[in-house]
């Protein structure tokens, strides 16, 4: 995705955060794997098929009558199962994880009207991992990055200010490397800082 995609899905948009300042730059922008939505897909349309051999079966034993009420289940069961499906898609969805130049901001939609957002400082980052578990998981190259910092670092809520895990998203050793060359980055910047203020400090000093 280009730069200028991702700042039309990201930047401005309503409940999702603005920059921090003009020079802030989105790097990424993930979620959890399609796999994981397509799972709970399969197991809701299972339920349906049951339902429908039910349905099917129990035709050749119910009057009228019972097959009028059976029905009226049938309908208000799928109608359920549309609503859960519609529910878990709008959280897959909305639920996403940003790494910008100057941060990570990790956005999590519970249910229709709860959304938590925390973010995390590159500069506060001391070390990122990932883990893929499973056949699926190591097959379609999907798992877990885990951002982990130095202390109690994080800025937000829901026991997250130790760092943040991205759940089961695709290439987790791609975002991993990302995350990880931010910060490298960053702490070059901030040596490189600190060898011109002692440079202009030593300076001063001679010059006195």
């Amino acid at each position: 995705m280009s730069s200028e995609n991702l700042d039309n899905l990201i930047w401005n948009k309503p409940g999702l955060p603005d920059r921090v300042n003009s020079q802030e730059d989105l790097v990424l922008v993930v979620r959890e794997d399609l796999v994981i939505i397509a799972t709970k897909a399969v197991g809701l349309f299972l339920v349906f098929l049951i339902l429908l051999a039910s349905r099917t079966i129990l035709l050749g034993f119910l009057d009228k009558f019972g097959i009028a009420v059976f029905d009226l289940i049938f309908f208000g069961v799928n109608a359920m199962l549309i609503l859960i499906f519609s529910i878990i898609f709008h959280n897959y969805y909305l639920s996403i994880q940003i790494v910008t130049s100057e941060r990570i901001i990790d956005v999590d939609q519970r249910g229709l009207f709860n959304r938590e957002v925390n973010t995390l400082s590159i500069t506060n980052i001391e070390d990122v991992s990932y883990k893929k578990s499973g056949f699926w998981g190591t097959l379609l190259d999907f798992g877990n990055v885990v951002v982990q910092t130095a202390g109690n670092s994080g800025e937000g809520i829901g026991g997250k200010t130790n760092g943040f895990v991205f759940d089961n998203v695709p290439n987790p050793a791609q975002v991993s490397t990302a995350v990880m060359a931010l910060f490298q980055k960053e702490q070059h910047k901030t040596l490189q800082d600190a060898a011109m203020l002692n440079a202009q400090a030593l300076s001063q000093i001679i010059k006195n």
